[in-house]
């Protein structure tokens, strides 16, 4: 079985690994997808699949983050520098906003990336690509999340818990009020909060989206390989949506795929610790393994984007040489100065007698500017030498 502190240290572990490769990630996403809107296509119309991409990655990054937050939180609860164990305990208005804000975050997510996984299969037989559709889809989901989740605003409670302890010094009585955000006494045990809070919390916002998505998957990529082997028999007839094809079943396969195989493990155990009574508490830790898990789904699709998408990975190069410029620009810089001290230049006029100052050539007066030469110090030598022994020479001869 495995301990509690092998449980606290990995999921420290990978916590610390998405903040290092996650959030950067997924906020270089947003940035590249971003930039992405304001490139038009040929019809004039916005892509709003990029719109997809980044709502879903601020929706991974605002999940991702207060995961984060509430790892630290909790390691610095064990080490007692905070008496709250999450930010659920700090006020009575975070007891019920945090509470829906990752249940309303975690279900936009999966019901965003299920419309896009379906948006993304329809639009291989018809285009459908207009921002106004992303608008009310997104805000239909706000609104129907929100209501299936206001029922706790009636079952949670704020309470300070006083604790009694006597201090050392003058072995007097202080008192330590502590908080908890919990639920009330009275739906602790009543099965029609649990029956609602399971709907809810995992087969409306969780299950669903996922078995959908895993569905749709499968469909396509039945679609295509039926496709593609239609093409390779009748070599003359193409289709032209051919790079629909080819994006559905790289970028949108990888990153749908990523989602469910990382969500279905945790749904299964957590299903599992609800029908079973687990004395030994295997099912528990391995769904607090799987819980860890999922929030690494969170943290890949920038790498998914960068593996499956040539255009991502030229644009994302771009913003960092973009960001990095000056970097670059002082290093070349100081190049150029090294290279400039290294070949010592010396500039000869050529003119047998000295002209006056040669004004800056112009159209009015037809005159070029007068004729510089450089040449290198060696040479110039050279050619003096050379000419002083054609000089000896001469008198010689004469």
């Amino acid at each position: 079985m495995v301990s509690e502190e092998f449980l606290n240290i990995f999921r420290r572990i990978v916590a610390i690994l998405c903040c290092i490769f996650g959030l950067p990630g997924n906020i270089l996403t947003i940035i590249v997808c971003i930039k992405a809107l304001y490139i038009r296509t040929n019809h004039f119309q916005r892509k709003v699949f990029h719109l997809y991409l980044v709502e879903i990655s601020i929706l991974d990054t605002c999940l991702l983050l207060y995961w984060i937050i509430e790892t630290l939180l909790n390691y610095l609860h064990e080490i007692k520098r905070i008496e709250f164990l999450s930010l659920m305990h700090i006020s009575p208005f975070s007891c019920y906003f945090y509470y829906m804000f990752n249940r309303i975050c975690a279900a936009l997510c999966s019901w965003l990336l299920t419309c896009f996984t379906f948006i993304r299969f329809i639009n291989i037989f018809h285009q459908f690509n207009t921002i106004k559709s992303n608008i009310i889809l997104l805000t239909s989901l706000i609104i129907i999340f929100s209501l299936a989740n206001s029922y706790s605003f009636l079952v949670l409670e704020y309470n300070p818990e006083q604790k009694f302890n006597k201090t050392q010094k003058n072995n007097a009585t202080t008192i330590d009020y502590t908080t908890i955000c919990s639920i009330r006494s009275e739906y602790a045990n009543d099965n029609l909060t649990l029956l609602m809070n399971i709907l809810i919390a995992g087969v409306l916002s969780l299950a669903i989206p996922s078995i959908l998505i895993l569905i749709v998957n499968v469909t396509i990529v039945c679609f295509i390989r039926r496709i593609y082997s239609t093409q390779a028999d009748d070599k003359v007839k193409r289709r032209s949506d051919i790079t629909n094809y080819h994006s559905t079943r790289s970028t949108l396969l990888v990153i749908s795929m990523t989602y469910v195989l990382f969500y279905i493990p945790y749904l299964i155990f957590n299903f599992l610790m609800i029908v079973s009574e687990d004395p030994n508490g295997i099912v528990h830790y391995w769904a607090e393994i799987t819980s860890i898990f999922r929030h690494v789904s969170h943290s890949v699709n920038f790498y998914a984007y960068l593996f499956t998408s040539l255009t991502f990975r030229q644009e994302s190069l771009f913003f960092l040489r973009y960001l990095f410029r000056p970097c670059i620009y002082f290093k070349k810089r100081q190049q150029f100065k090294q290279r400039i001290k290294r070949s010592q230049l010396i500039i000869i006029d050529k003119s047998p007698l000295p002209l006056p100052p040669v004004p800056l050539h112009s159209s009015l007066n037809g005159k070029s500017p007068q004729q510089v030469y450089i040449r290198r110090v060696d040479q110039i030598n050279y050619n003096q030498d050379e000419q002083n022994l054609i000089g000896r020479n001469n008198e010689t001869w004469m």
